[in-house]
């Protein structure tokens, strides 16, 4: 099964949407039988994670009692986690938003990555260990003037080092810089001008 993150709220006119279909199209003509299940984040009611979700995190550390009010409140996790590991491959759709990424997908992973639950820590070494299975994900990052390397990208480090943190190593991105091109058409044809890209990383996936 695909579980395709959409992290864009603009539909058909997303430039990192649009890319993900291509790519998608493309791995169907490999995978025809393959179950997709789409994770759009500005479509979903994606619960806050508010204080009771925080004290429940840090109950089992703490070594505190974790009442059943708690454990209830704590399903918004375990349900979205279960959701993320039943996939066998990943595919995110991300824009850059102010340098780094936009809310919903913040959001989301503030929801999964949890101790104890997505990953673990070796004090003697001073690292987080990730507790999911590794498995291929792949990356369509789009930006409208930040370049790939650039020291103010805060979109693919983080996303590739949070991926990593709960277990995931086997990333691929597809990084499309300069969305923001004048007039609609223009627009387009550029964006069109990745679709190569994302057949050939649809085909290796």
């Amino acid at each position: 099964m695909l579980l395709h993150i959409v992290a864009s709220p603009k539909g058909e006119r997303s430039a990192s949407r649009s890319l993900a279909d291509r790519f998608i199209a493309t791995w169907r003509e490999q995978n025809p039988d393959e179950e997709i299940d789409t994770l759009a984040l500005f479509e979903e009611d994606l619960p806050r994670f508010e204080a009771e979700h925080a004290f429940r995190k840090f109950a089992p550390i703490f070594g505190e009692e974790v009442s059943s009010e708690a454990e209830d409140a704590w399903r918004i996790v375990t349900d979205a986690v279960a959701r993320l590991d039943r996939a066998d491959r990943i595919l995110l759709s991300c824009p850059m938003w102010n340098y780094s990424i936009p809310w919903a997908l913040k959001l989301y992973l503030d929801i999964i990555v949890q101790p104890r639950v997505t990953f673990g820590y070796k004090a003697d070494e001073m690292r987080h260990v990730g507790l999911l299975r590794n498995r291929p994900m792949q990356m369509i990052l789009t930006r409208s003037s930040t370049m790939a390397g650039d020291y103010v990208d805060f979109q693919l480090p983080y996303l590739k080092h949070i991926f990593e943190t709960i277990g995931i190593r086997d990333i691929r991105a597809l990084v499309v810089p300069a969305t923001t091109q004048p007039g609609a058409e223009a627009r387009e044809a550029y964006v069109r001008s990745f679709d190569i890209q994302a057949d050939d990383a649809a085909r290796a996936f």
